[in-house]
Parts: C-alpha cells; structure tokens; sequence
C-alpha cells in the first residue's frame, strides 16, 4: 500500500484538506493518506520541519511527503535581499522517501548538511497558485505514485532557498540552546540534543536555571515528578525537553506579551 502525509495549515473546521484527500485517493486505489500535522500556524516553517524531521524515520522507502507550507516575509525581512517567489514547487528524495514543498527553506531545516538533488515542479495555469494542494501537489504526487519518472514533471535546480536554523552551542561553561517547537500540551522541545548535551556535560554537574526554579538531573519521563512540578527530559526524538507534569510548561515560562512568536533561550551552566 502506498503512503501520502500531509503537513499543512488547512486545519480540519474548513473543506480545504478533505478536498485535498479526495484528489488523491480518486485517482489512485489502495492509498493510505496520514496526516502528519494539519494544524501548523502562522505559516511557520521550522514548525512544519521538525514534525516532518522527526517522523521521516518511522515511515517505510518510496513514502511520499506533502508539505503545504509558504513563506511568508514578515516585516523584519523586507529589506532582505532574497527574492521571495511562492510560485516555485519543490520535490527531492531524502532517506529514500520523496518530499514535496514550496521553496521555503524547508530542506534545510530538515538536514543542515542537505546535499541531495533538488527538483522544481513544471505546472501550467495561474490558478494553480491559488491552491496548490490541489492543483499542483496531488498531480505531482499522483506521478510518483504511478512509479512515473520524476523528471517528465521537474527539472533539476540548485536556486532554492536553504533557511538557516539555530544550533545549540557551547560557550565557555555554558551550553546554550533554545525551544525550536511547542507541542499542544505546552511541552517545550529544544534544540539540545542528547548527544550534545553529553559531550558537553559530561560527568560534571549542571544547572538550568527557570522563573523560581533551578534544574539539576535530567528526567526519564514526566512521571520522576510530582504532578505541577517542572521537569526536564531527553524525548523519544532526544531533544531536550521542558516540561510541567500535568500541565502547560509554556504557559508558565512563557511571557504572554509575546504571543505566538516566543522565544524561548535555554542555558546549561556547567560546573567544575
């Protein structure tokens, strides 16, 4: 059975992803749609990048990723010098599995060192920007699934934008990182991951200081704390994860002045 996910902002009160579904599944039998995540908002990106980073592995060869995500240019990036174009499709083939998404960085939020080929779909018609879930995407999927050569619908370019993503870095005694999602129970995840937090760390102890609270073992799991408590732990991804147990870790560490576009910097203090 062939495998569709879709990681979109289409949510599920409007018609929109169901739209989407029926274009698929109508022109080919026997196909399993999953959403990955239909709820990502405010077009953002790095969102969208680490759901689909993070479920890639479980997924079988030759599944077929849809991410309808754009860019979007803020205010701060107007004087930017990249030249913003949201009617350019992407395909690549990443851990054997093809990924489909507007040229919005997104390759590179998945993999820093992404290298492989890149793809832009050929699609004909104006009102194919309108709705490219639709219009462009299922078609485009609709080829792969037919075990149709990619080239007949792409071409090969290297003009795509590669988006930066913040890294976790060690300073002195002080390893530094910063939350890179918020799931829906408030769980904070960070770009700290394991492996990187051991090299710096270590045997030595350690400290992460919050609003009252100063941290200072990681965690196995929400339940080493008292429910209301605050906790710390590497999550099935290992990232660094800051949780409250039975409660919305983001609600309280997060000032509410800042809305949806938090920014939530985590230090590591290393003792000798």
């Amino acid at each position: 059975m062939s495998i569709v996910t879709l990681t979109t902002d289409l949510g599920y009160r409007d018609h929109y992803l169901a739209i989407v579904k029926a274009g698929l599944i109508s022109k080919v039998k026997d196909l399993q749609i999953i959403d990955l995540s239909c709820e990502i908002r405010n077009n953002n990106i790095s969102d969208a990048a680490y759901v689909l980073r993070n479920a890639l592995p479980h997924f079988p060869e030759n599944s077929i990723h849809l991410v309808g995500i754009k860019f979007v240019q803020e205010k701060s990036m107007l004087n930017n010098q990249r030249e913003i174009d949201n009617s350019r499709y992407l395909i690549t083939k990443y851990q054997n599995q093809y990924i489909l998404s507007p040229d919005n960085g997104l390759f590179s939020l998945i993999d820093a060192g992404f290298k492989e080929k890149v793809y832009q779909i050929y699609y004909s018609g104006e009102h194919k920007r309108h709705f490219f879930m639709k219009d462009v995407f299922v078609d485009a999927a609709v080829h792969l699934l037919e075990n149709k050569a990619l080239e007949d619908i792409a071409s090969p370019t290297e003009e795509y934008y590669k988006a930066t993503r913040f890294e976790s870095y060690l300073q002195g005694n002080i390893l530094r990182g910063k939350a890179i999602y918020v799931d829906d129970f408030g769980n904070l995840i960070t770009n700290l991951k394991k492996d990187v937090f051991e090299k710096a760390v270590g045997k030595k102890n350690f400290s992460i200081t919050f609003p009252g609270k100063h941290i200072t073992k990681i965690s196995q799991t929400y339940d080493d704390v008292k429910h209301g408590a605050l906790v710390v732990f590497f999550n099935s991804s290992d990232h660094l994860e800051v949780a409250i147990n039975g409660g919305s870790a983001y609600s309280l560490l997060c000032p509410k002045e800042l809305g949806m576009a938090f920014d939530f910097n985590l230090m590591v203090e290393i003792h000798d």
